[in-house]
Order: C-alpha cells, then sequence, then structure tokens
C-alpha cells in the first residue's frame, strides 16, 4: 500500500495527472505505514508470550484487539462503498474473527 500510494503520480505517463496528485496516495501511504506497524506489533508482541516474559499477555491480548477492531472498521468502510469486494470483504471478516478469536483466548486463558 505505501508504495503503490508513493508510485501513484508516476502512474499517470502520458496524461495530464490532476492538480492534486501529490495528496490522492497519501491515504495509501498512511495505511501502509499503519499495517506495518500493526503487524510488527502481533510479531512483536507473540515473539514475547512465546518467550514467556512477563505482562506480555494483555499486550497479545491488546494488539489482537486491536487487529480486530480495524479489521471490523474496514469491513464496515468496504460495505458501505457502492462498489464493494467480496473477498475483501470475506478477507475482512476472516480477519476479524481471527484476531476477536485470539484476543478472546489469550485473555480467558490463565497459567
Amino acid at each position: 500500500m505505501t508504495v503503490g500510494g508513493l508510485t501513484l503520480p508516476s502512474s499517470y505517463s502520458g496524461t495530464t495527472p490532476p492538480p492534486n496528485v501529490d495528496q490522492l496516495g497519501m491515504n495509501q501511504v498512511v495505511a501502509g505505514i499503519g499495517l506495518l506497524v500493526l503487524g510488527l506489533m502481533i510479531v512483536a508482541t507473540a515473539v514475547a508470550l512465546l518467550a514467556n516474559l512477563p505482562r506480555s499477555r494483555p499486550l497479545a491480548v491488546g494488539s489482537s484487539t486491536i487487529g480486530a477492531l480495524l479489521a471490523v472498521a474496514a469491513f464496515v468502510y468496504v460495505l458501505g462503498a457502492t462498489r464493494n469486494d467480496p473477498i475483501l470483504l470475506a478477507a475482512l471478516g476472516v480477519a476479524a474473527v481471527a484476531f476477536g478469536g485470539a484476543a478472546f483466548v489469550l485473555a480467558r486463558l490463565r497459567n
């Protein structure tokens, strides 16, 4: 997503780009960086949980909950679009259930 947003102005070769071409890809860049941070956070909390570090379980629950909430928000956003993509909706639904289930299981487990 980040690369797509950064290279968006070059996709207008041969035609005249819109006057705000530098702002068109900004949402993709911000979303791509946000997904990168979320992915790194989920990997870091999973590694910390596997290493049995103290207080790693609440961080893993929090990162899974954030992932589930973002997937639900994206699902609602895509569902409200005039031309929604059923494959993207299915992927977002699976992600919401997976992250939500992981948060629920991690919150319920006792040592």
